[in-house]
């Protein structure tokens, strides 16, 4: 069981056509090449001034690693693939300053707008953990249990008992199938 006071949770599933262990493994690889990898997501629960906050946070009350689980749908069909494959070519912390994608990476696709943040990872693993989702809270609602939906499949997390609250999520009870650990700036924009 994941002990992390602080962390984030992102629903799995197939991309553009490549199954959930082509592109872990693509990941990692990247990581393996040049201590890096950038994980697109399109979450408004997960925007990148709200991932730097959480992480922020976390590193202020001396944690150490901000880890990302990657945990299964709630049913066989909960993640639907996304069929965009657009490259990103540049990412940026503030939507300011621009900076190009690593050379020697794997690209960055999916629906490249306004909206399109991804994830930094230092770390990438492949696991097999249960977790619990009645025992995190939304980290910006910190009174309302988690609620990981279609548009907000990336949530940023605090650990709170949340079992006795009303709203508590149905489908508690998940498979961890992988966690990534978030390096600076953890976050950016992409386009």
């Amino acid at each position: 069981m994941p002990n992390n006071q602080y962390c984030l949770l992102s629903v799995m599933g197939p991309h553009a056509g490549e199954t959930s262990e082509e592109i872990f493994a693509r990941k990692i690889n990247d990581i393996k090449n040049i201590g890096k990898t950038f994980w697109l997501i399109k979450s408004y629960r997960s925007k990148p001034n709200m991932v730097q906050d959480i992480c922020s946070t976390a590193l202020s009350k001396n944690q150490t690693v901000i880890p990302c689980y990657f945990i299964s749908p709630s049913s066989p069909l909960g993640a639907i693939p996304t069929k965009a494959s657009l490259p990103a070519h540049q990412y940026s912390a503030d939507s300011l300053e621009w900076t190009d994608l690593p050379q020697h990476m794997s690209p960055v696709t999916g629906a490249i707008n306004n909206n399109a943040s991804a994830l930094m990872f230092s770390e990438l693993k492949i696991e097999q953990l249960a977790i619990d989702l009645a025992q995190y809270a939304d980290y910006f609602s910190q009174d309302k249990p988690l609620q990981i939906k279609q548009g907000a499949s990336t949530v940023c997390a605090i650990k709170k008992d949340m079992t006795k609250h009303p709203d508590t999520i149905k489908s508690r009870f998940r498979n961890i199938v992988a966690i990534g650990i978030l390096q600076k700036p953890f976050c950016v924009w992409l386009r």
